[in-house]
């Protein structure tokens, strides 16, 4: 809306100091000197307003983070009595917000208080100057000096400034979304190949770390096929890797060396099952066509029959709102998506 006043607030300067120039002679200069001034503080407040919004972006950015992982986590809040020091962190990553943010209404105070004073001020040094000039100066030629300037009021001293203001903060935001799309692909670590019938998956020499920095690999060495149809048990102690061996082959888990080939399509069911509010059969279909006989047949393989005769129909409204799930309930329901 503002930007177009760029370029027209500095042309409609020099026009009207051309026609000053007619009307009074070199005295204009010194009113026009007041607006030049007045332009370079302007481009230093746009600078102002350029890092002030870089800061203010980084911090509001800091405080949505935290506020949603507190909210994420509030159960946990509640259960430990943290909620003073969770507002006490919230608090003071608002402050920091808002302090940044008050300097740049200062700014922008400054900068509308401008407009009501630099044509009265250009005014002023105009006629003082004219006078130490010994320049004689008529009626007419007053009201055509002060029409003159008043005409600069609204482009060079109003929606200049906020023009100025608006620009560096669609720069900022660019700056913000170029630096984004920017950033380096992940690039896909063993793509999922066709299916050729005879294995699933096929894990070579794996060695992988989660901490790049210690010394200690999470899994080491490991070297196996799943085949199509065969059942395959990986048991061990607590912190043995059982889960990080799964994440490996959705490939989570990057390879320090080795490699993991997935042939066909895999389903995988997290140790912590989820659902989404909405009916059971919702959760199962997520967003399939229904298909009777699949799906009666997917609800006796993961024992969901009696759960459902318990629950009267299979379409009753889970999650927020609802009887929530029990966790054995909820871990068959994800086996059946």
């Amino acid at each position: 809306m503002f930007l177009h006043y760029l370029w027209v607030g500095p042309l409609q300067a020099i026009a009207v100091t051309a026609l000053l120039w007619m009307e009074i002679g070199i005295s204009c200069l010194a009113g026009m000197a007041v607006l030049i001034i007045l332009l370079l503080l302007q481009s230093c407040v746009g600078n102002l307003f350029s890092s002030l919004r870089s800061k203010t972006a980084a911090l509001t950015d800091d405080r949505i983070r935290t506020m949603t992982e507190v909210i994420t986590g509030i159960r946990t809040v509640k259960m430990n009595a943290w909620e003073k020091s969770f507002i006490d962190l919230i608090t003071r990553l608002r402050r920091k917000e808002i302090s940044k943010i008050l300097k740049s209404s200062y700014l922008r105070g400054m900068n509308l208080a401008s407009f009501f004073a630099v044509s009265k001020i250009m005014i002023f040094v105009t006629f003082i100057t004219n006078e130490l000039l010994d320049n004689l100066i008529t009626a007419s030629q007053v009201f055509v000096v002060v029409m003159l300037f008043e005409a600069l009021r609204f482009s060079s001293t109003l929606y200049f400034p906020m023009a100025v203001e608006k620009v560096s903060e669609a720069v900022v935001s660019i700056r913000r979304i170029k630096n984004f799309l920017l950033l380096d692909e992940i690039p896909e670590l063993h793509p999922q190949q066709p299916s050729d019938g005879e294995r699933m998956v096929d894990m070579q020499d794996f060695t992988a770390f989660w901490d790049e920095e210690s010394e200690t690999p999470t899994l080491r060495g490991l070297s196996f096929t799943v085949r199509p149809g065969e059942l395959l048990a990986v048991v061990g102690p607590v912190g043995a890797g059982k889960s990080s061996l799964l994440r490996a082959v959705l490939g989570e888990l990057p390879p320090r060396q080795g490699k993991v080939s997935v042939h066909g399509r895999i389903a995988y069911v997290s140790q912590q099952p989820w659902v989404f509010p909405g009916t059971v059969r919702s959760n199962i279909l997520f967003g399939k066509k229904y298909e009777k006989d699949r799906y009666e047949k997917v609800i006796r393989a993961c024992a969901l029959e009696e759960d459902l005769q318990n629950l009267k129909e299979d379409e009753i409204v889970r999650g927020d709102g609802g009887t929530p799930l029990s966790e054995g309930e909820k871990a068959r329901v994800s086996l059946a998506r």
